[in-house]
């Protein structure tokens, strides 16, 4: 905070350089996080170790893809604490989790895919920000626990992300294809009149016109949340 007597200094401008550190303005600060991503480290073809921390555009192989964790609304969350190496340094644990609801055939076989797995993931929080964690050469791996639940606590899988990495998580500036496998019920959202959003399943039955600036949540029973806005 400026107490009236400092003078600025203008200097050009150095991205690796030391800066002041403060929350933007009129930006909202929400907690929590909206969604994950995961892809394979095999469809990267380069990584930018050095540079700047920021990161505008991945170098993937052709078609490669990225596939969605749809976990239960409240349940993501990511922590990167410090680890520190003593005279090497400090390494960053990487720590994404969720809760993938309700037991089936399909979700098994899905999630046994992952075992041994090397991942690179990116999440996007409630503020909008997207970031990547983990890297092809520092990957993440799954791990899972089931609980039938019993009548009073629900059935469902609690998954991780776990990793170390030099550098912190990279915020990320590009753009990333998501596979369609797996959303086969998943919801279109095409352009409607007078700047509206219409909302359909995949089978194109409309379920909804949201109007510009305004936010929709559908749900059905216990097995789909969407938020829209």
């Amino acid at each position: 905070m400026a107490t009236g007597n400092e003078q600025v200094a203008v200097a050009g401008y150095d991205p690796y350089g030391l800066r002041n550190l403060q929350r933007e303005e009129a930006l909202d600060n929400l907690g929590g996080l909206e969604a994950v991503w995961y892809t394979p480290v095999s469809n990267f073809n380069s990584w930018p170790h050095v540079g700047e921390l920021t990161i505008s555009k991945l170098d993937l192989a052709p078609g490669a893809v990225w596939y969605q964790l749809v976990s239960t609304r409240g349940t993501l969350s990511y922590d990167q604490p410090p680890k520190p190496m003593g005279r090497h340094g400090d390494l960053f644990a990487q720590k994404l989790k969720g809760v993938l609801a309700r037991h089936t055939a399909a979700l098994a076989a899905g999630i046994e895919t992952m075992a041994g797995g090397r991942f690179v993931a990116l999440y996007r929080d409630l503020n909008g920000q997207v970031q990547l964690v983990g890297t092809p050469t520092e990957p993440l791996t799954w791990t899972d626990t089931y609980s039938a639940g019993s009548q009073t606590a629900r059935n469902n899988y609690d998954w991780q992300l776990l990793g170390e990495t030099v550098r912190r998580a990279r915020p990320y500036l590009g753009t990333w294809s998501v596979s369609g496998r797996g959303l086969e019920g998943a919801l279109d959202l095409t352009p409607g009149a007078g700047g509206t959003v219409e909302l359909r399943t995949h089978d194109g039955r409309l379920l909804a016109i949201v109007p510009a600036g305004k936010s929709v949540v559908l749900r059905a029973g216990f097995k789909l949340n969407y938020y829209i806005s």
